[in-house]
């Protein structure tokens, strides 16, 4: 028993005992054919083990490329009603008749650019011609003001004139007619007093108007030109 190496043992280590009474004596080789079968069925299964998770991969994957193959199928059938129910224009008949679309499409584009060029020139001109128009309003609209100014200033003048006027009307009435018959008098000045009321009325009123008439003939012109 001292010729046994301890890896060969397969006695219980556990307590130590001298009595090898119970202790079955067996050869080296079938240890070692023992321990080849058991590397061999594990091998085996680890070997089964890994056909079977690649077996469910398979399965895993072959799911996946029908759904795959399903939504390109919906997406086909949705295509082809699409296509089915294309309303079919002129354009899309030169599109699709037309060989070099590409071509054509350059053209197009070019022609686009074009047009937007012109289009930018046009809106620079027409800005331009409306700044002109713009400073021409003001300078009028200026002119204008001024023009009221002076008729206000006129307005005043002739109301001041007016309120003279009447005290000079009142004065040469009462120099004119006699002391003794008050009733004339009264009846006199206050005629002279009306017509001239009158009449500097219509100086007044015609003053007004031709105020409001210049007025409006600079109003209009702003409307027409907005």
């Amino acid at each position: 028993s001292s010729g046994i190496n301890a890896e060969y043992g397969e006695v219980d280590p556990g307590v130590f005992s001298t009595k090898f009474d119970n202790a079955l004596l067996i050869h080296r080789s079938v240890i070692e054919d023992l321990n080849s079968q058991i590397v061999t069925l594990g091998e085996g299964k680890v070997s089964a083990m890994i056909d079977c998770k690649d077996y469910y991969k398979n399965i895993h994957l072959l799911e996946w490329e029908h759904e795959k193959m399903q939504m390109e199928a919906e997406d086909l059938n949705s295509k082809t009603r699409d296509v089915q129910t294309l309303r079919v224009t002129k354009e899309l008949q030169v599109f699709l008749f037309e060989e070099n679309n590409a071509q054509r499409m350059q053209k197009e584009i070019q022609t686009l650019e074009k047009t937007i060029k012109l289009n930018e020139n046009m809106h620079q001109r027409k800005s331009l011609d409306k700044k002109r128009i713009l400073d021409r309003l003001n300078r009028l609209i200026k002119e204008k003001e001024f023009e009221c100014a002076v008729l206000d200033s006129e307005l005043k003048e002739l109301a001041v004139s007016l309120v003279e006027r009447q005290q000079i009307q009142e004065a040469c009435v009462a120099d004119l007619v006699p002391a003794a018959d008050q009733r004339m008098k009264d009846i006199v000045a206050r005629r002279k007093l009306v017509d001239l009321a009158k009449s500097q009325s219509q100086e007044v009123a015609v003053l007004r108007a031709e105020v409001e008439r210049l007025r409006m003939k600079t109003f209009p012109a702003l409307v027409q030109h907005n």
